[in-house]
Formats: structure tokens, C-alpha cells, sequence
């Protein structure tokens, strides 16, 4: 009902890669029909479920949530699945029944690596906490096999664990010793999510020095790679990939075919998640630092038009999304109130005898009006009046207490630090 449940929700919203299916025939019942049905089967009381059927219930729940744009929903089962899976010892291969066949090892395998790559997404897009680490995971990553080749009873070519497992170094070339399969792609693009793991790790680190302890965790690791080093890596990886995982050829409806063009597609996709990563944290940086210095009027405007440019942009990222995670709303919310503090200093100007309000160009805002463009009178206009007169201010900390990028320089050194040259 799970897996009902979200091929529906995926064929209402189209996301149909062949033309032998009908969309009209396959849109009823309606995904939340299958949704109910599959929730309605979950025990209230965990810890009589055994195995791993209910788990891939859960992670299947929580990705048809995504599709459906119920996002609570998708915290609810894949906390439902992180607890199933604590209790079933997924996360170690030690702790799996001893009677397992090749097919039940190989599906534990993918079910964990796919719900952990499930997990650094969806912290990234819609915040929370990472749930299970890859310094935790104690499981192989799932065989390069084709499907037909595994069975109840062993492998039929010989298996090889990917060397993806642990990257390796760039001077080092991997050699297969069996046909390549999509698992390949699928594997690369679960390094990509470990590497995201620890750009995670590495901004969370920065913004946690707001929550008054004591730092520790530097007590505990070297200095991190540079980010050109870092990003060096990643591009000799891509590189060895074999070519059918660098091209995205168009969807022949031949799903041995297929498989390979979409795990090409997935890749770059996660590419280009890691490469807005840094990119937007080191715009962020930098106007976060010229907000945290002393400003003129003149210099908040320039840094205020930039900040609403970020914010149309990341709404422009989010078209078309069920459930948009809302940074660009966030964003706007925070110049919204930086504004509300500007508003309140050109009043208090109206008090000085040798200045005189003078109004902010918002011609280009007219879409999404602020506190600092609404209300402000339009008294004494001339040009060289107002705060461009005054002396330099400082906004006050605790308008930047939730800004959504570090502060601190010291991080420029860091994992993926951001450079300005």
C-alpha cells in the first residue's frame, strides 16, 4: 500500500518516464487512499514488529509525504523508521539474523543507504537533525550485482563490494572486475551524500557557538580540508565514473537502459545540491559579515537589494515544489525586520533639527513591500539629507541572532570554508 501510495501521488503529478501507462487510468484512487490504508497497518505498539517489512513501509510513507508535500508527515515515518531500525540493529551487519540469503542482505543494504541519503536531504531542505551517522554505519554498501544474478542461494558472478565505501585516493584507479551495473551510480551518488554529511556538520558547527556551551568538538578532529581540495575530489571522482553515469541520455522506456540515465540524473542533481551549498553559504557569509560591521544607509541598501535577489532566487528554486521549505520566505521575513529597525532610526532622525527623512528607493520591492517601504513619510526629500549623513551604525545582535549563515571568520578555514578571492 506504500508503494501504492506513492506511484500514485507520483503519476497525479505526472512524473510519468513512458508513454505505455495512462495516467488517466492509473490517477484513481487517489494516493492518500492507499496512504491510509498502508498507516492503518502499522501497530501502534513497535516493539512487536520484527523484520524489516514495516521499516520499508515507514521509509516509503515518509518519501510518498515528500510527494504529497506533507512534510510533517515525512519527520513522522522516517522517525518511525529510525526507530525500527535502532531496535533491528540495521545500521550493523553484526547484529542481522545469521540466516539471511544473498537477496534479504542485499535488500537491508539498499533500504539503509537509501533512507540515509533520504536523511541528509531532507535536514538540508527542511532542517532538523541528521539521524544516523556514516561513522555509525556499519553496513556495505549494496553489491554491484544485477538483480538476476543474486538469488536465494548466493551470487552468480562474483561479488565485489564497491570501492566507493571508502573514497578513495585520487592517484588510485578503481578496476571492476564485472560488467557495470546502475548500482554503481546509485553507490556514487551515496558518497555525494556523506560528503553533503559533513558540509552539514561543518555550518551547524559555526551557528551551534550561538547556543552558549562550551566548544568541544574541535578537541576531537584536525584541521578539515580546504574547500578547493574538497572540491578537487569530487571532480576526480566524477570523473572515473564510467561515461553512462556523466551522460543523460532520454528515457527509452527500456528500464535496463533507463536505470542508468537516471542514476546519471541523480548524480548531477546531488552535484548541484553540494555545489549551491557552497556557493549560497559564501554569499551569505559575506553579506552576513558587512551586516554585522558598522553601515551606512547607502551600504544597507546594496546589501538589501542583494539579500531580496537571494530570496527571489531560492523562490525560484522552489517553483513547482508541493512543499517549498520556505528559505526565501525566511529571508524575506529577516530584511523585513532589519527594515522595521531602519524604519525606527530615520523616525528618530525626524528629531534633529540638521537632518530630514529621505525616502528609500523600493521601486524594484514593489512585489514584496517591507516594513522599511511602508509607513515612512516622504519629508524632506533632498538629496543628501537623512541617515546618509549620519554617522555609521550598527545593527542591534539581536537581529542576526537567526541569521542563516555563520558569522564568525574562523570558519574560513574549515570543511568547504568560503573564499572571497
Amino acid at each position: 500500500m506504500a508503494v501504492c501510495s506513492l506511484v500514485s501521488g507520483r503519476v497525479r503529478d505526472g512524473a510519468l518516464y513512458t508513454k505505455r501507462w495512462d495516467r488517466e487510468e492509473l490517477i484513481d484512487p487517489p494516493s492518500e487512499v492507499f496512504f491510509a490504508a498502508a498507516r492503518d497497518s502499522i501497530p501502534e505498539d513497535l516493539v512487536v514488529v520484527k523484520g524489516i517489512e514495516y521499516m520499508r513501509a515507514c521509509a516509503i510513507l515518509a518519501i510518498a509525504s515528500i510527494q504529497n508535500g506533507q512534510i510533517k508527515n515525512m519527520q513522522k515515518y522516517s522517525g518511525l523508521y529510525h526507530t525500527l531500525s535502532s531496535m533491528d540493529g540495521l545500521y550493523d551487519e553484526k547484529l542481522w539474523p545469521e540466516d539471511l540469503s544473498p537477496i534479504e542482505t542485499e535488500e537491508r543494504r539498499r533500504l539503509f543507504w537509501s533512507i540515509y541519503t533520504l536523511d541528509i536531504y531532507s535536514t538540508i531542505v527542511w532542517g532538523g537533525v541528521i539521524r544516523y551517522r556514516e561513522a555509525h554505519s556499519l553496513v556495505h554498501y549494496p553489491s554491484e550485482v544485477e538483480d538476476e544474478f543474486i538469488t536465494q542461494h548466493g551470487y552468480g558472478v562474483p561479488c565485489v563490494y564497491p570501492e566507493s565505501s571508502s573514497i578513495p585516493p585520487s592517484n588510485v584507479t578503481v578496476v571492476s572486475r564485472q560488467p557495470i551495473t546502475w548500482l554503481r551510480g546509485w553507490n556514487f551518488t551515496t558518497d555525494l551524500y556523506r560528503i553533503l554529511e559533513h558540509v552539514v556538520d561543518s555550518n551547524r558547527r559555526c551557528l551551534s557557538s550561538a547556543n552558549g556551551t562550551t566548544e568541544v568538538w574541535s578537541l576531537f578532529q584536525p584541521l578539515s580540508m580546504s574547500e578547493s581540495v574538497v572540491m578537487e575530489q569530487v571532480r576526480t571522482m566524477y570523473s572515473a565514473l564510467p561515461t553512462q553515469f556523466r551522460e543523460t541520455p532520454p528515457t527509452t522506456g527500456d528500464m535496463s537502459k533507463d536505470l542508468f540515465g537516471f542514476q546519471s540524473a541523480n548524480i548531477q542533481a546531488t552535484l548541484q545540491l553540494l555545489r549551491m551549498l557552497h556557493h549560497l553559504g559564501g554569499i551569505g557569509y559575506i553579506l552576513g559579515s558587512v551586516m554585522e560591521g558598522n553601515l551606512s544607509e547607502a551600504s544597507y541598501k546594496r546589501v538589501r537589494t542583494l539579500l531580496l535577489e537571494m530570496a527571489d532566487l531560492l523562490q525560484r528554486l522552489e517553483t513547482g515544489l508541493h512543499r517549498a521549505s520556505g528559505a526565501g520566505e525566511r529571508l524575506r521575513s529577516q530584511v523585513d525586520r532589519i527594515d522595521g529597525y531602519m524604519r525606527t532610526l530615520l523616525l528618530l532622525d525626524l528629531t534633529s533639527p540638521d537632518n530630514a527623512m529621505q525616502d528609500i528607493d523600493t521601486k524594484s520591492e514593489t512585489a514584496v513591500p517591507s516594513a522599511y517601504a511602508q509607513g515612512t513619510p516622504a519629508v524632506g526629500a533632498s538629496a543628501g539629507t537623512g541617515l546618509e549623513q549620519m554617522s555609521q551604525f550598527q545593527l542591534p545582535p539581536e537581529l542576526l541572532s537567526d541569521w542563516s549563515w555563520p558569522l564568525d571568520s574562523y570558519n574560513s578555514e574549515g570543511f568547504l570554508p568560503l573564499s572571497f578571492e
